[in-house]
């Protein structure tokens, strides 16, 4: 039995992004981009499942495969020719333009996972359309980029992709390339899981190459079933040029993109950076090493080494964190903390750390590169937490004990004079939580997610217009899960009376927040058939 439990390693399909295509998917992608002309390509064919139709569609269809035995399936299901090795190296100039469409299925793989020399090709092809890749670049993203650069003017591109496109931060000069490059950009996004037993969601992205910009529609379908009689038609909503924003708006309607664009820039609130900073969570490398209860912590005997600690969001009841929430706590709240002790001089310490090697601990990545890897860095205590991770509703809650917290909660340390308490309750307003959907990225399982850059980015009202009354009437209400109406308290107080704002407009913020809040939710509890 092991003690102390890690996070499992990743299969081997997930290390070479070896997901295939359900039929579903793969036959409307072809007829689609099919429509373009008969010059057609895959550019990561694998066994052919997005090929396949192509093929029937087209005696001119052409695939290209990195591994030899992926492609010899492909050929004997489908008969077409079939290039084997590296995309990047065969995409040379001379083929840019040449095609009526793309469709395919790009490899999902992390940049730490992507072999080279496959990985340094790519990503020089994005450089030479002048992106700037990073280390949290996927593999799929200079795919994307080469598919729209294989096209003629007018013609189609039709991919699989993750719903990452939409959201994450390291596709935003994705996002920007594709507005620019395409005069007609539609994404097909689904409310259950079309992938059988994989939790990644997925979307199709349905564009015409041409001189941007794009304009921008998003269509929700049930599944994949659903895409049987599915016509695209014109987008309604004209992108702006050069846009790195998310696209996650799209799925609104025109009205409330055009509402949320303007409060983005509205100068009656203020980006939480310039109240406060917000940090990640204490990264410990094993939390069930290092994170107890005050019972193991005496068991082991170190005790008097332990800190108080927020280790779940469920601790977080209200907007204030208070001792009695934290003794009230059924979680693991101490974390290990043995800065500035001798390991020679303290035996429970030196005791715990020789059973942690025995289960391993130290051989994690985190704990490898310390020094002593049972001294934890970065630890402090923080002014005040957010919610990392979000169902229902974002939030921060002031800290009124001497806790820190692991990185299942972001930690925040406020600027000098700004009330944390008042700063949370500035927090929760419709237009601040409309735009914590739009920000942040939301997953399979209906998940919300803010990172700290992006929860720095959210507007908010000043909190010195916040009253000590208003902070303990939305702490209650808060704890009584009544979230609509401690919203409409600070809507009223900060929004209408104490800001200017209209009726109309709080009304308009609220429909956005409840609109891409109900569609994640709703996506969660739909399960694939």
């Amino acid at each position: 039995m092991t003690l102390f439990e890690s996070k499992a390693a990743p299969t081997d399909d997930k290390l070479r992004g070896g997901y295939y295509t359900p039929a579903p998917l793969a036959e409307f992608v072809a007829k689609w981009v099919a429509k373009a002309g008969p010059r057609l390509l895959e550019p990561s064919c694998g066994d052919g499942n997005i090929l396949e139709p192509l093929s029937r569609l087209s005696s001119a269809a052409q695939g290209i495969e990195l591994f030899p035995e992926e492609a010899a399936v492909a050929v004997s299901r489908t008969g077409a020719d079939i290039e084997i090795g590296d995309f990047f190296n065969w995409f040379t100039p001379s083929r840019h333009g040449q095609y009526d469409g793309v469709a395919g299925n790009p490899p999902y793989i992390r940049f730490g996972n992507w072999t080279e020399p496959e990985r340094s090709s790519a990503l020089d092809l994005m450089r030479s359309a002048g992106m700037r890749p990073s280390k949290l670049t996927n593999a799929w993203v200079p795919f994307v980029v080469s598919s729209v650069l294989a096209c003629r003017a007018g013609g189609r591109v039709g991919l699989v992709l993750p719903a990452e496109l939409m959201q994450v931060g390291y596709a935003a000069q994705l996002r920007q390339f594709l507005i620019d490059h395409c005069v007609e950009i539609s994404v097909v996004a689904f409310k259950r899981l079309v992938f059988p037993g994989i939790l990644q969601e997925v979307v199709l992205l349905l564009a015409t190459v041409g001189e941007g910009p794009a304009n921008m529609q998003v269509i929700e379908v049930d599944d994949a079933d659903a895409l049987a009689g599915l016509e695209i038609g014109t987008a309604e909503v004209r992108a702006p040029l050069h846009e790195r924003e998310k696209w996650t708006k799209y799925h609104l309607s025109p009205a409330q993109i055009e509402e949320i664009r303007a409060l983005r820039q509205d100068e009656r609130l203020s980006p939480m950076e310039h109240f406060a900073s917000v940090d990640v969570g204490v990264v410990t490398g094993r939390n069930s090493f290092f994170v107890m209860s005050s019972t193991e912590a005496d068991d082991n005997r170190v005790s008097d080494l332990t800190i108080p600690l927020v280790s779940r969001s469920a601790q977080l009841d209200g907007i204030i964190y208070t001792e009695r929430d934290h003794a009230a706590s059924t979680f693991r709240t101490e974390l290990l903390d043995a800065r500035g002790v001798s390991i020679h001089q303290h035996k429970g310490l030196r005791q715990y750390v020789r059973l942690g090697e025995v289960e391993g601990v130290h051989e994690g990545y985190k704990c490898r590169i310390r020094n002593d890897w049972w001294v934890v860095p970065s630890i402090w205590q923080a002014d005040a937490f957010m919610l990392r991770q979000i169902h229902t509703h974002p939030r921060v809650i002031a800290n009124a004990t001497d806790a820190t917290s692991t990185d299942t909660v972001h930690r925040m340390r406020v600027v000098e004079g700004v009330d944390a308490k008042k700063l949370a309750t500035a927090f929760f307003n419709s237009v601040t939580f409309a735009l914590s959907e739009i920000v942040g990225r939301s997953y399979g399982g209906g998940i919300l997610e803010l990172e700290p850059s992006e929860a720095e980015e959210l507007r908010l009202p000043d909190p010195s217009l916040v009253s000590d009354e208003l902070v303990e009437q939305v702490d209650r209400l808060v704890r009584s899960k009544k979230i609509d109406k401690a919203l409409d308290l600070v809507d009223q107080a900060l929004l209408l009376d104490g800001l200017g704002f209209t009726t109309d407009e709080v009304t308009l913020a609220r429909s956005v927040w409840t609109t891409l809040r109900d569609r994640r939710n709703g996506r969660a509890k739909k399960k694939l058939d």
